[in-house]
């Protein structure tokens, strides 16, 4: 079914809740050293407290986010995601512990709390239910900050607030089972910790607007929401599409642009290319159900129901553009001016499409028409993974009939034919050294 729940995403979201809350427990467990909610605690005991929930927060965080690949591979990537969100999450946390238990005081303070006083269950379980709703709230947040994305911090927040709700409400119904407060301790907070992270899941399943379903590869029966502006998919695990484990699939192949109800592929590779229902393509805008493959990959675009309407009138204006017919390249001046070209330098653009030869033979597509920025940063026109290349080494761009090397301020250089050089008309046949990475340039 085309708008299916990926189950994928909210089990291993609420698996990585569940865990977060198994392992903060520990440091919860310590601080508290069984003390009763009726004890007299000093000031320290208080402090130790508030500072082990926090850490709880920051384990069931961290986890949330560490799980947005879908996997249980350990990843760089991973290990950064949970950092950052233990972090963000630890450091929320803080304040909003200190106002939950000053919050959660008074609530047991107007019930007349006491053990010999049955009515006042209700006050404590209400004072409980408050702190983890708010707590679910500012963790939800707290992944969507971490994302540095408006849009998930809101998705987080309902889906956090939800999830604080339901984990706090059955924290006490848990303890009325288990005689062992160590033990109904541990499977509360893990069972808060399971729901933020299904219920934060959740919500971003029900609220997607596009997403790849990968129908073949390494990864297959993934998806991948699509979120922002850009997003680009390629062999590096910085892009927010990773397709891994394929060598015919370049560190940056290909990005998907957003913009309103449209979403439009762009080819970024030249060896292997980006197939769209079999076509190969450099642009093409999205619909529903299309095939795209890269390399090994095979994935199809998904729009949810109600962005379809809108989608495919618009579509209607954009013909799907082929970029190669009867096997030679075709120059689109519409495809070009769509990505900031005037119709005066499509005019001027090259009759073939240029390129440059790596060591290796595979080939990075320069654009006709703009500047192509070369480096080892992911938001390259062509990405460099060399750590000799600077993160923004140089540029080539048509000008005057011919075509431009510029160097960005290099730190190891960029050299042409054994010449270092800061800008250089190029020619065919050229080799060109960035830092340690050759190329032979072809046009």
């Amino acid at each position: 079914m085309n708008d299916a729940i990926d189950r994928r995403e909210l089990f291993f979201k609420a698996l990585a809740g569940l865990l977060g809350g198994a392992i903060g427990w520990i440091p919860a467990e310590i601080a508290t050293h069984g003390h009763s909610i009726t004890e007299q605690e000093s000031t320290w005991s208080i402090i130790a407290g508030i500072v082990s929930v926090a850490l709880v927060a920051g384990m069931i965080g961290g986890m949330i986010l560490a799980a947005e690949n879908n996997s249980l591979e350990i990843t760089p990537l991973a290990k950064r995601r949970f950092l950052l969100g233990f972090i963000v999450c630890l450091m929320l946390a803080l304040p909003e512990t200190y106002y939950s238990d000053l919050i959660f005081s008074k609530v047991l303070r107007a019930g007349g709390w006491s053990v010999d006083h049955p009515g006042s269950i209700v006050y404590l379980v209400a004072g409980r239910l408050a702190g983890w709703t708010s707590m679910g709230l500012m963790l939800g947040v707290g992944v969507g900050l971490a994302s540095l994305s408006f849009p998930n911090m809101l998705k987080g927040a309902l889906g956090g607030l939800i999830g604080g709700f339901v984990g706090g409400a059955g924290f006490d119904l848990i303890g009325s089972f288990s005689q062992s407060g160590l033990a109904s301790r541990l499977i509360g907070f893990c069972m808060i910790g399971l729901a933020i992270g299904f219920f934060i899941g959740l919500v971003h399943q029900l609220t997607k607007a596009a997403w790849l379903a990968v129908e073949a590869g390494r990864l297959k029966g993934r998806q991948f929401r699509l979120e922002g502006r850009s997003v680009t998919l390629g062999r590096a695990e910085e892009n927010a599409v990773g397709l891994f484990g394929d060598p015919g699939v370049q560190a940056r192949h290909a990005v998907i642009l957003h913009q309103g109800d449209s979403y439009t592929l762009k080819n970024l590779a030249v060896q292997a290319g980006t197939l769209v229902n079999g076509n190969r393509i450099e642009t093409v805008q999205l619909r529903d159900g299309d095939r795209i493959k890269i390399s090994n990959y095979e994935l199809m675009f998904h729009l949810r129901t109600d962005k379809r309407v809108s989608e495919s009138a618009a579509a209607a204006s954009v013909p799907i553009t082929p970029a190669y017919a009867g096997g030679a390249p075709v120059s689109s001046a519409a495809t070009v001016s769509s990505y900031a070209a005037t119709d005066s330098i499509a005019a001027s653009q090259p009759a073939i499409n240029p390129y440059l030869l790596d060591s290796g033979g595979q080939q990075f597509a320069i654009r006709p028409g703009a500047s192509t920025r070369i480096g080892r940063a992911l938001d390259n026109d062509i990405v460099v993974g060399d750590a000799s290349v600077s993160r923004h080494h140089a540029s080539i761009e048509y000008r005057n009939g011919g075509f431009l090397l510029r160097d960005l301020g290099s730190h190891n250089g960029t050299w042409v034919g054994g010449q270092r050089v800061t800008e250089t008309p190029l020619g065919r046949g050229d080799t060109l050294r960035l830092g340690d990475a050759c190329f032979t340039f072809h046009a």
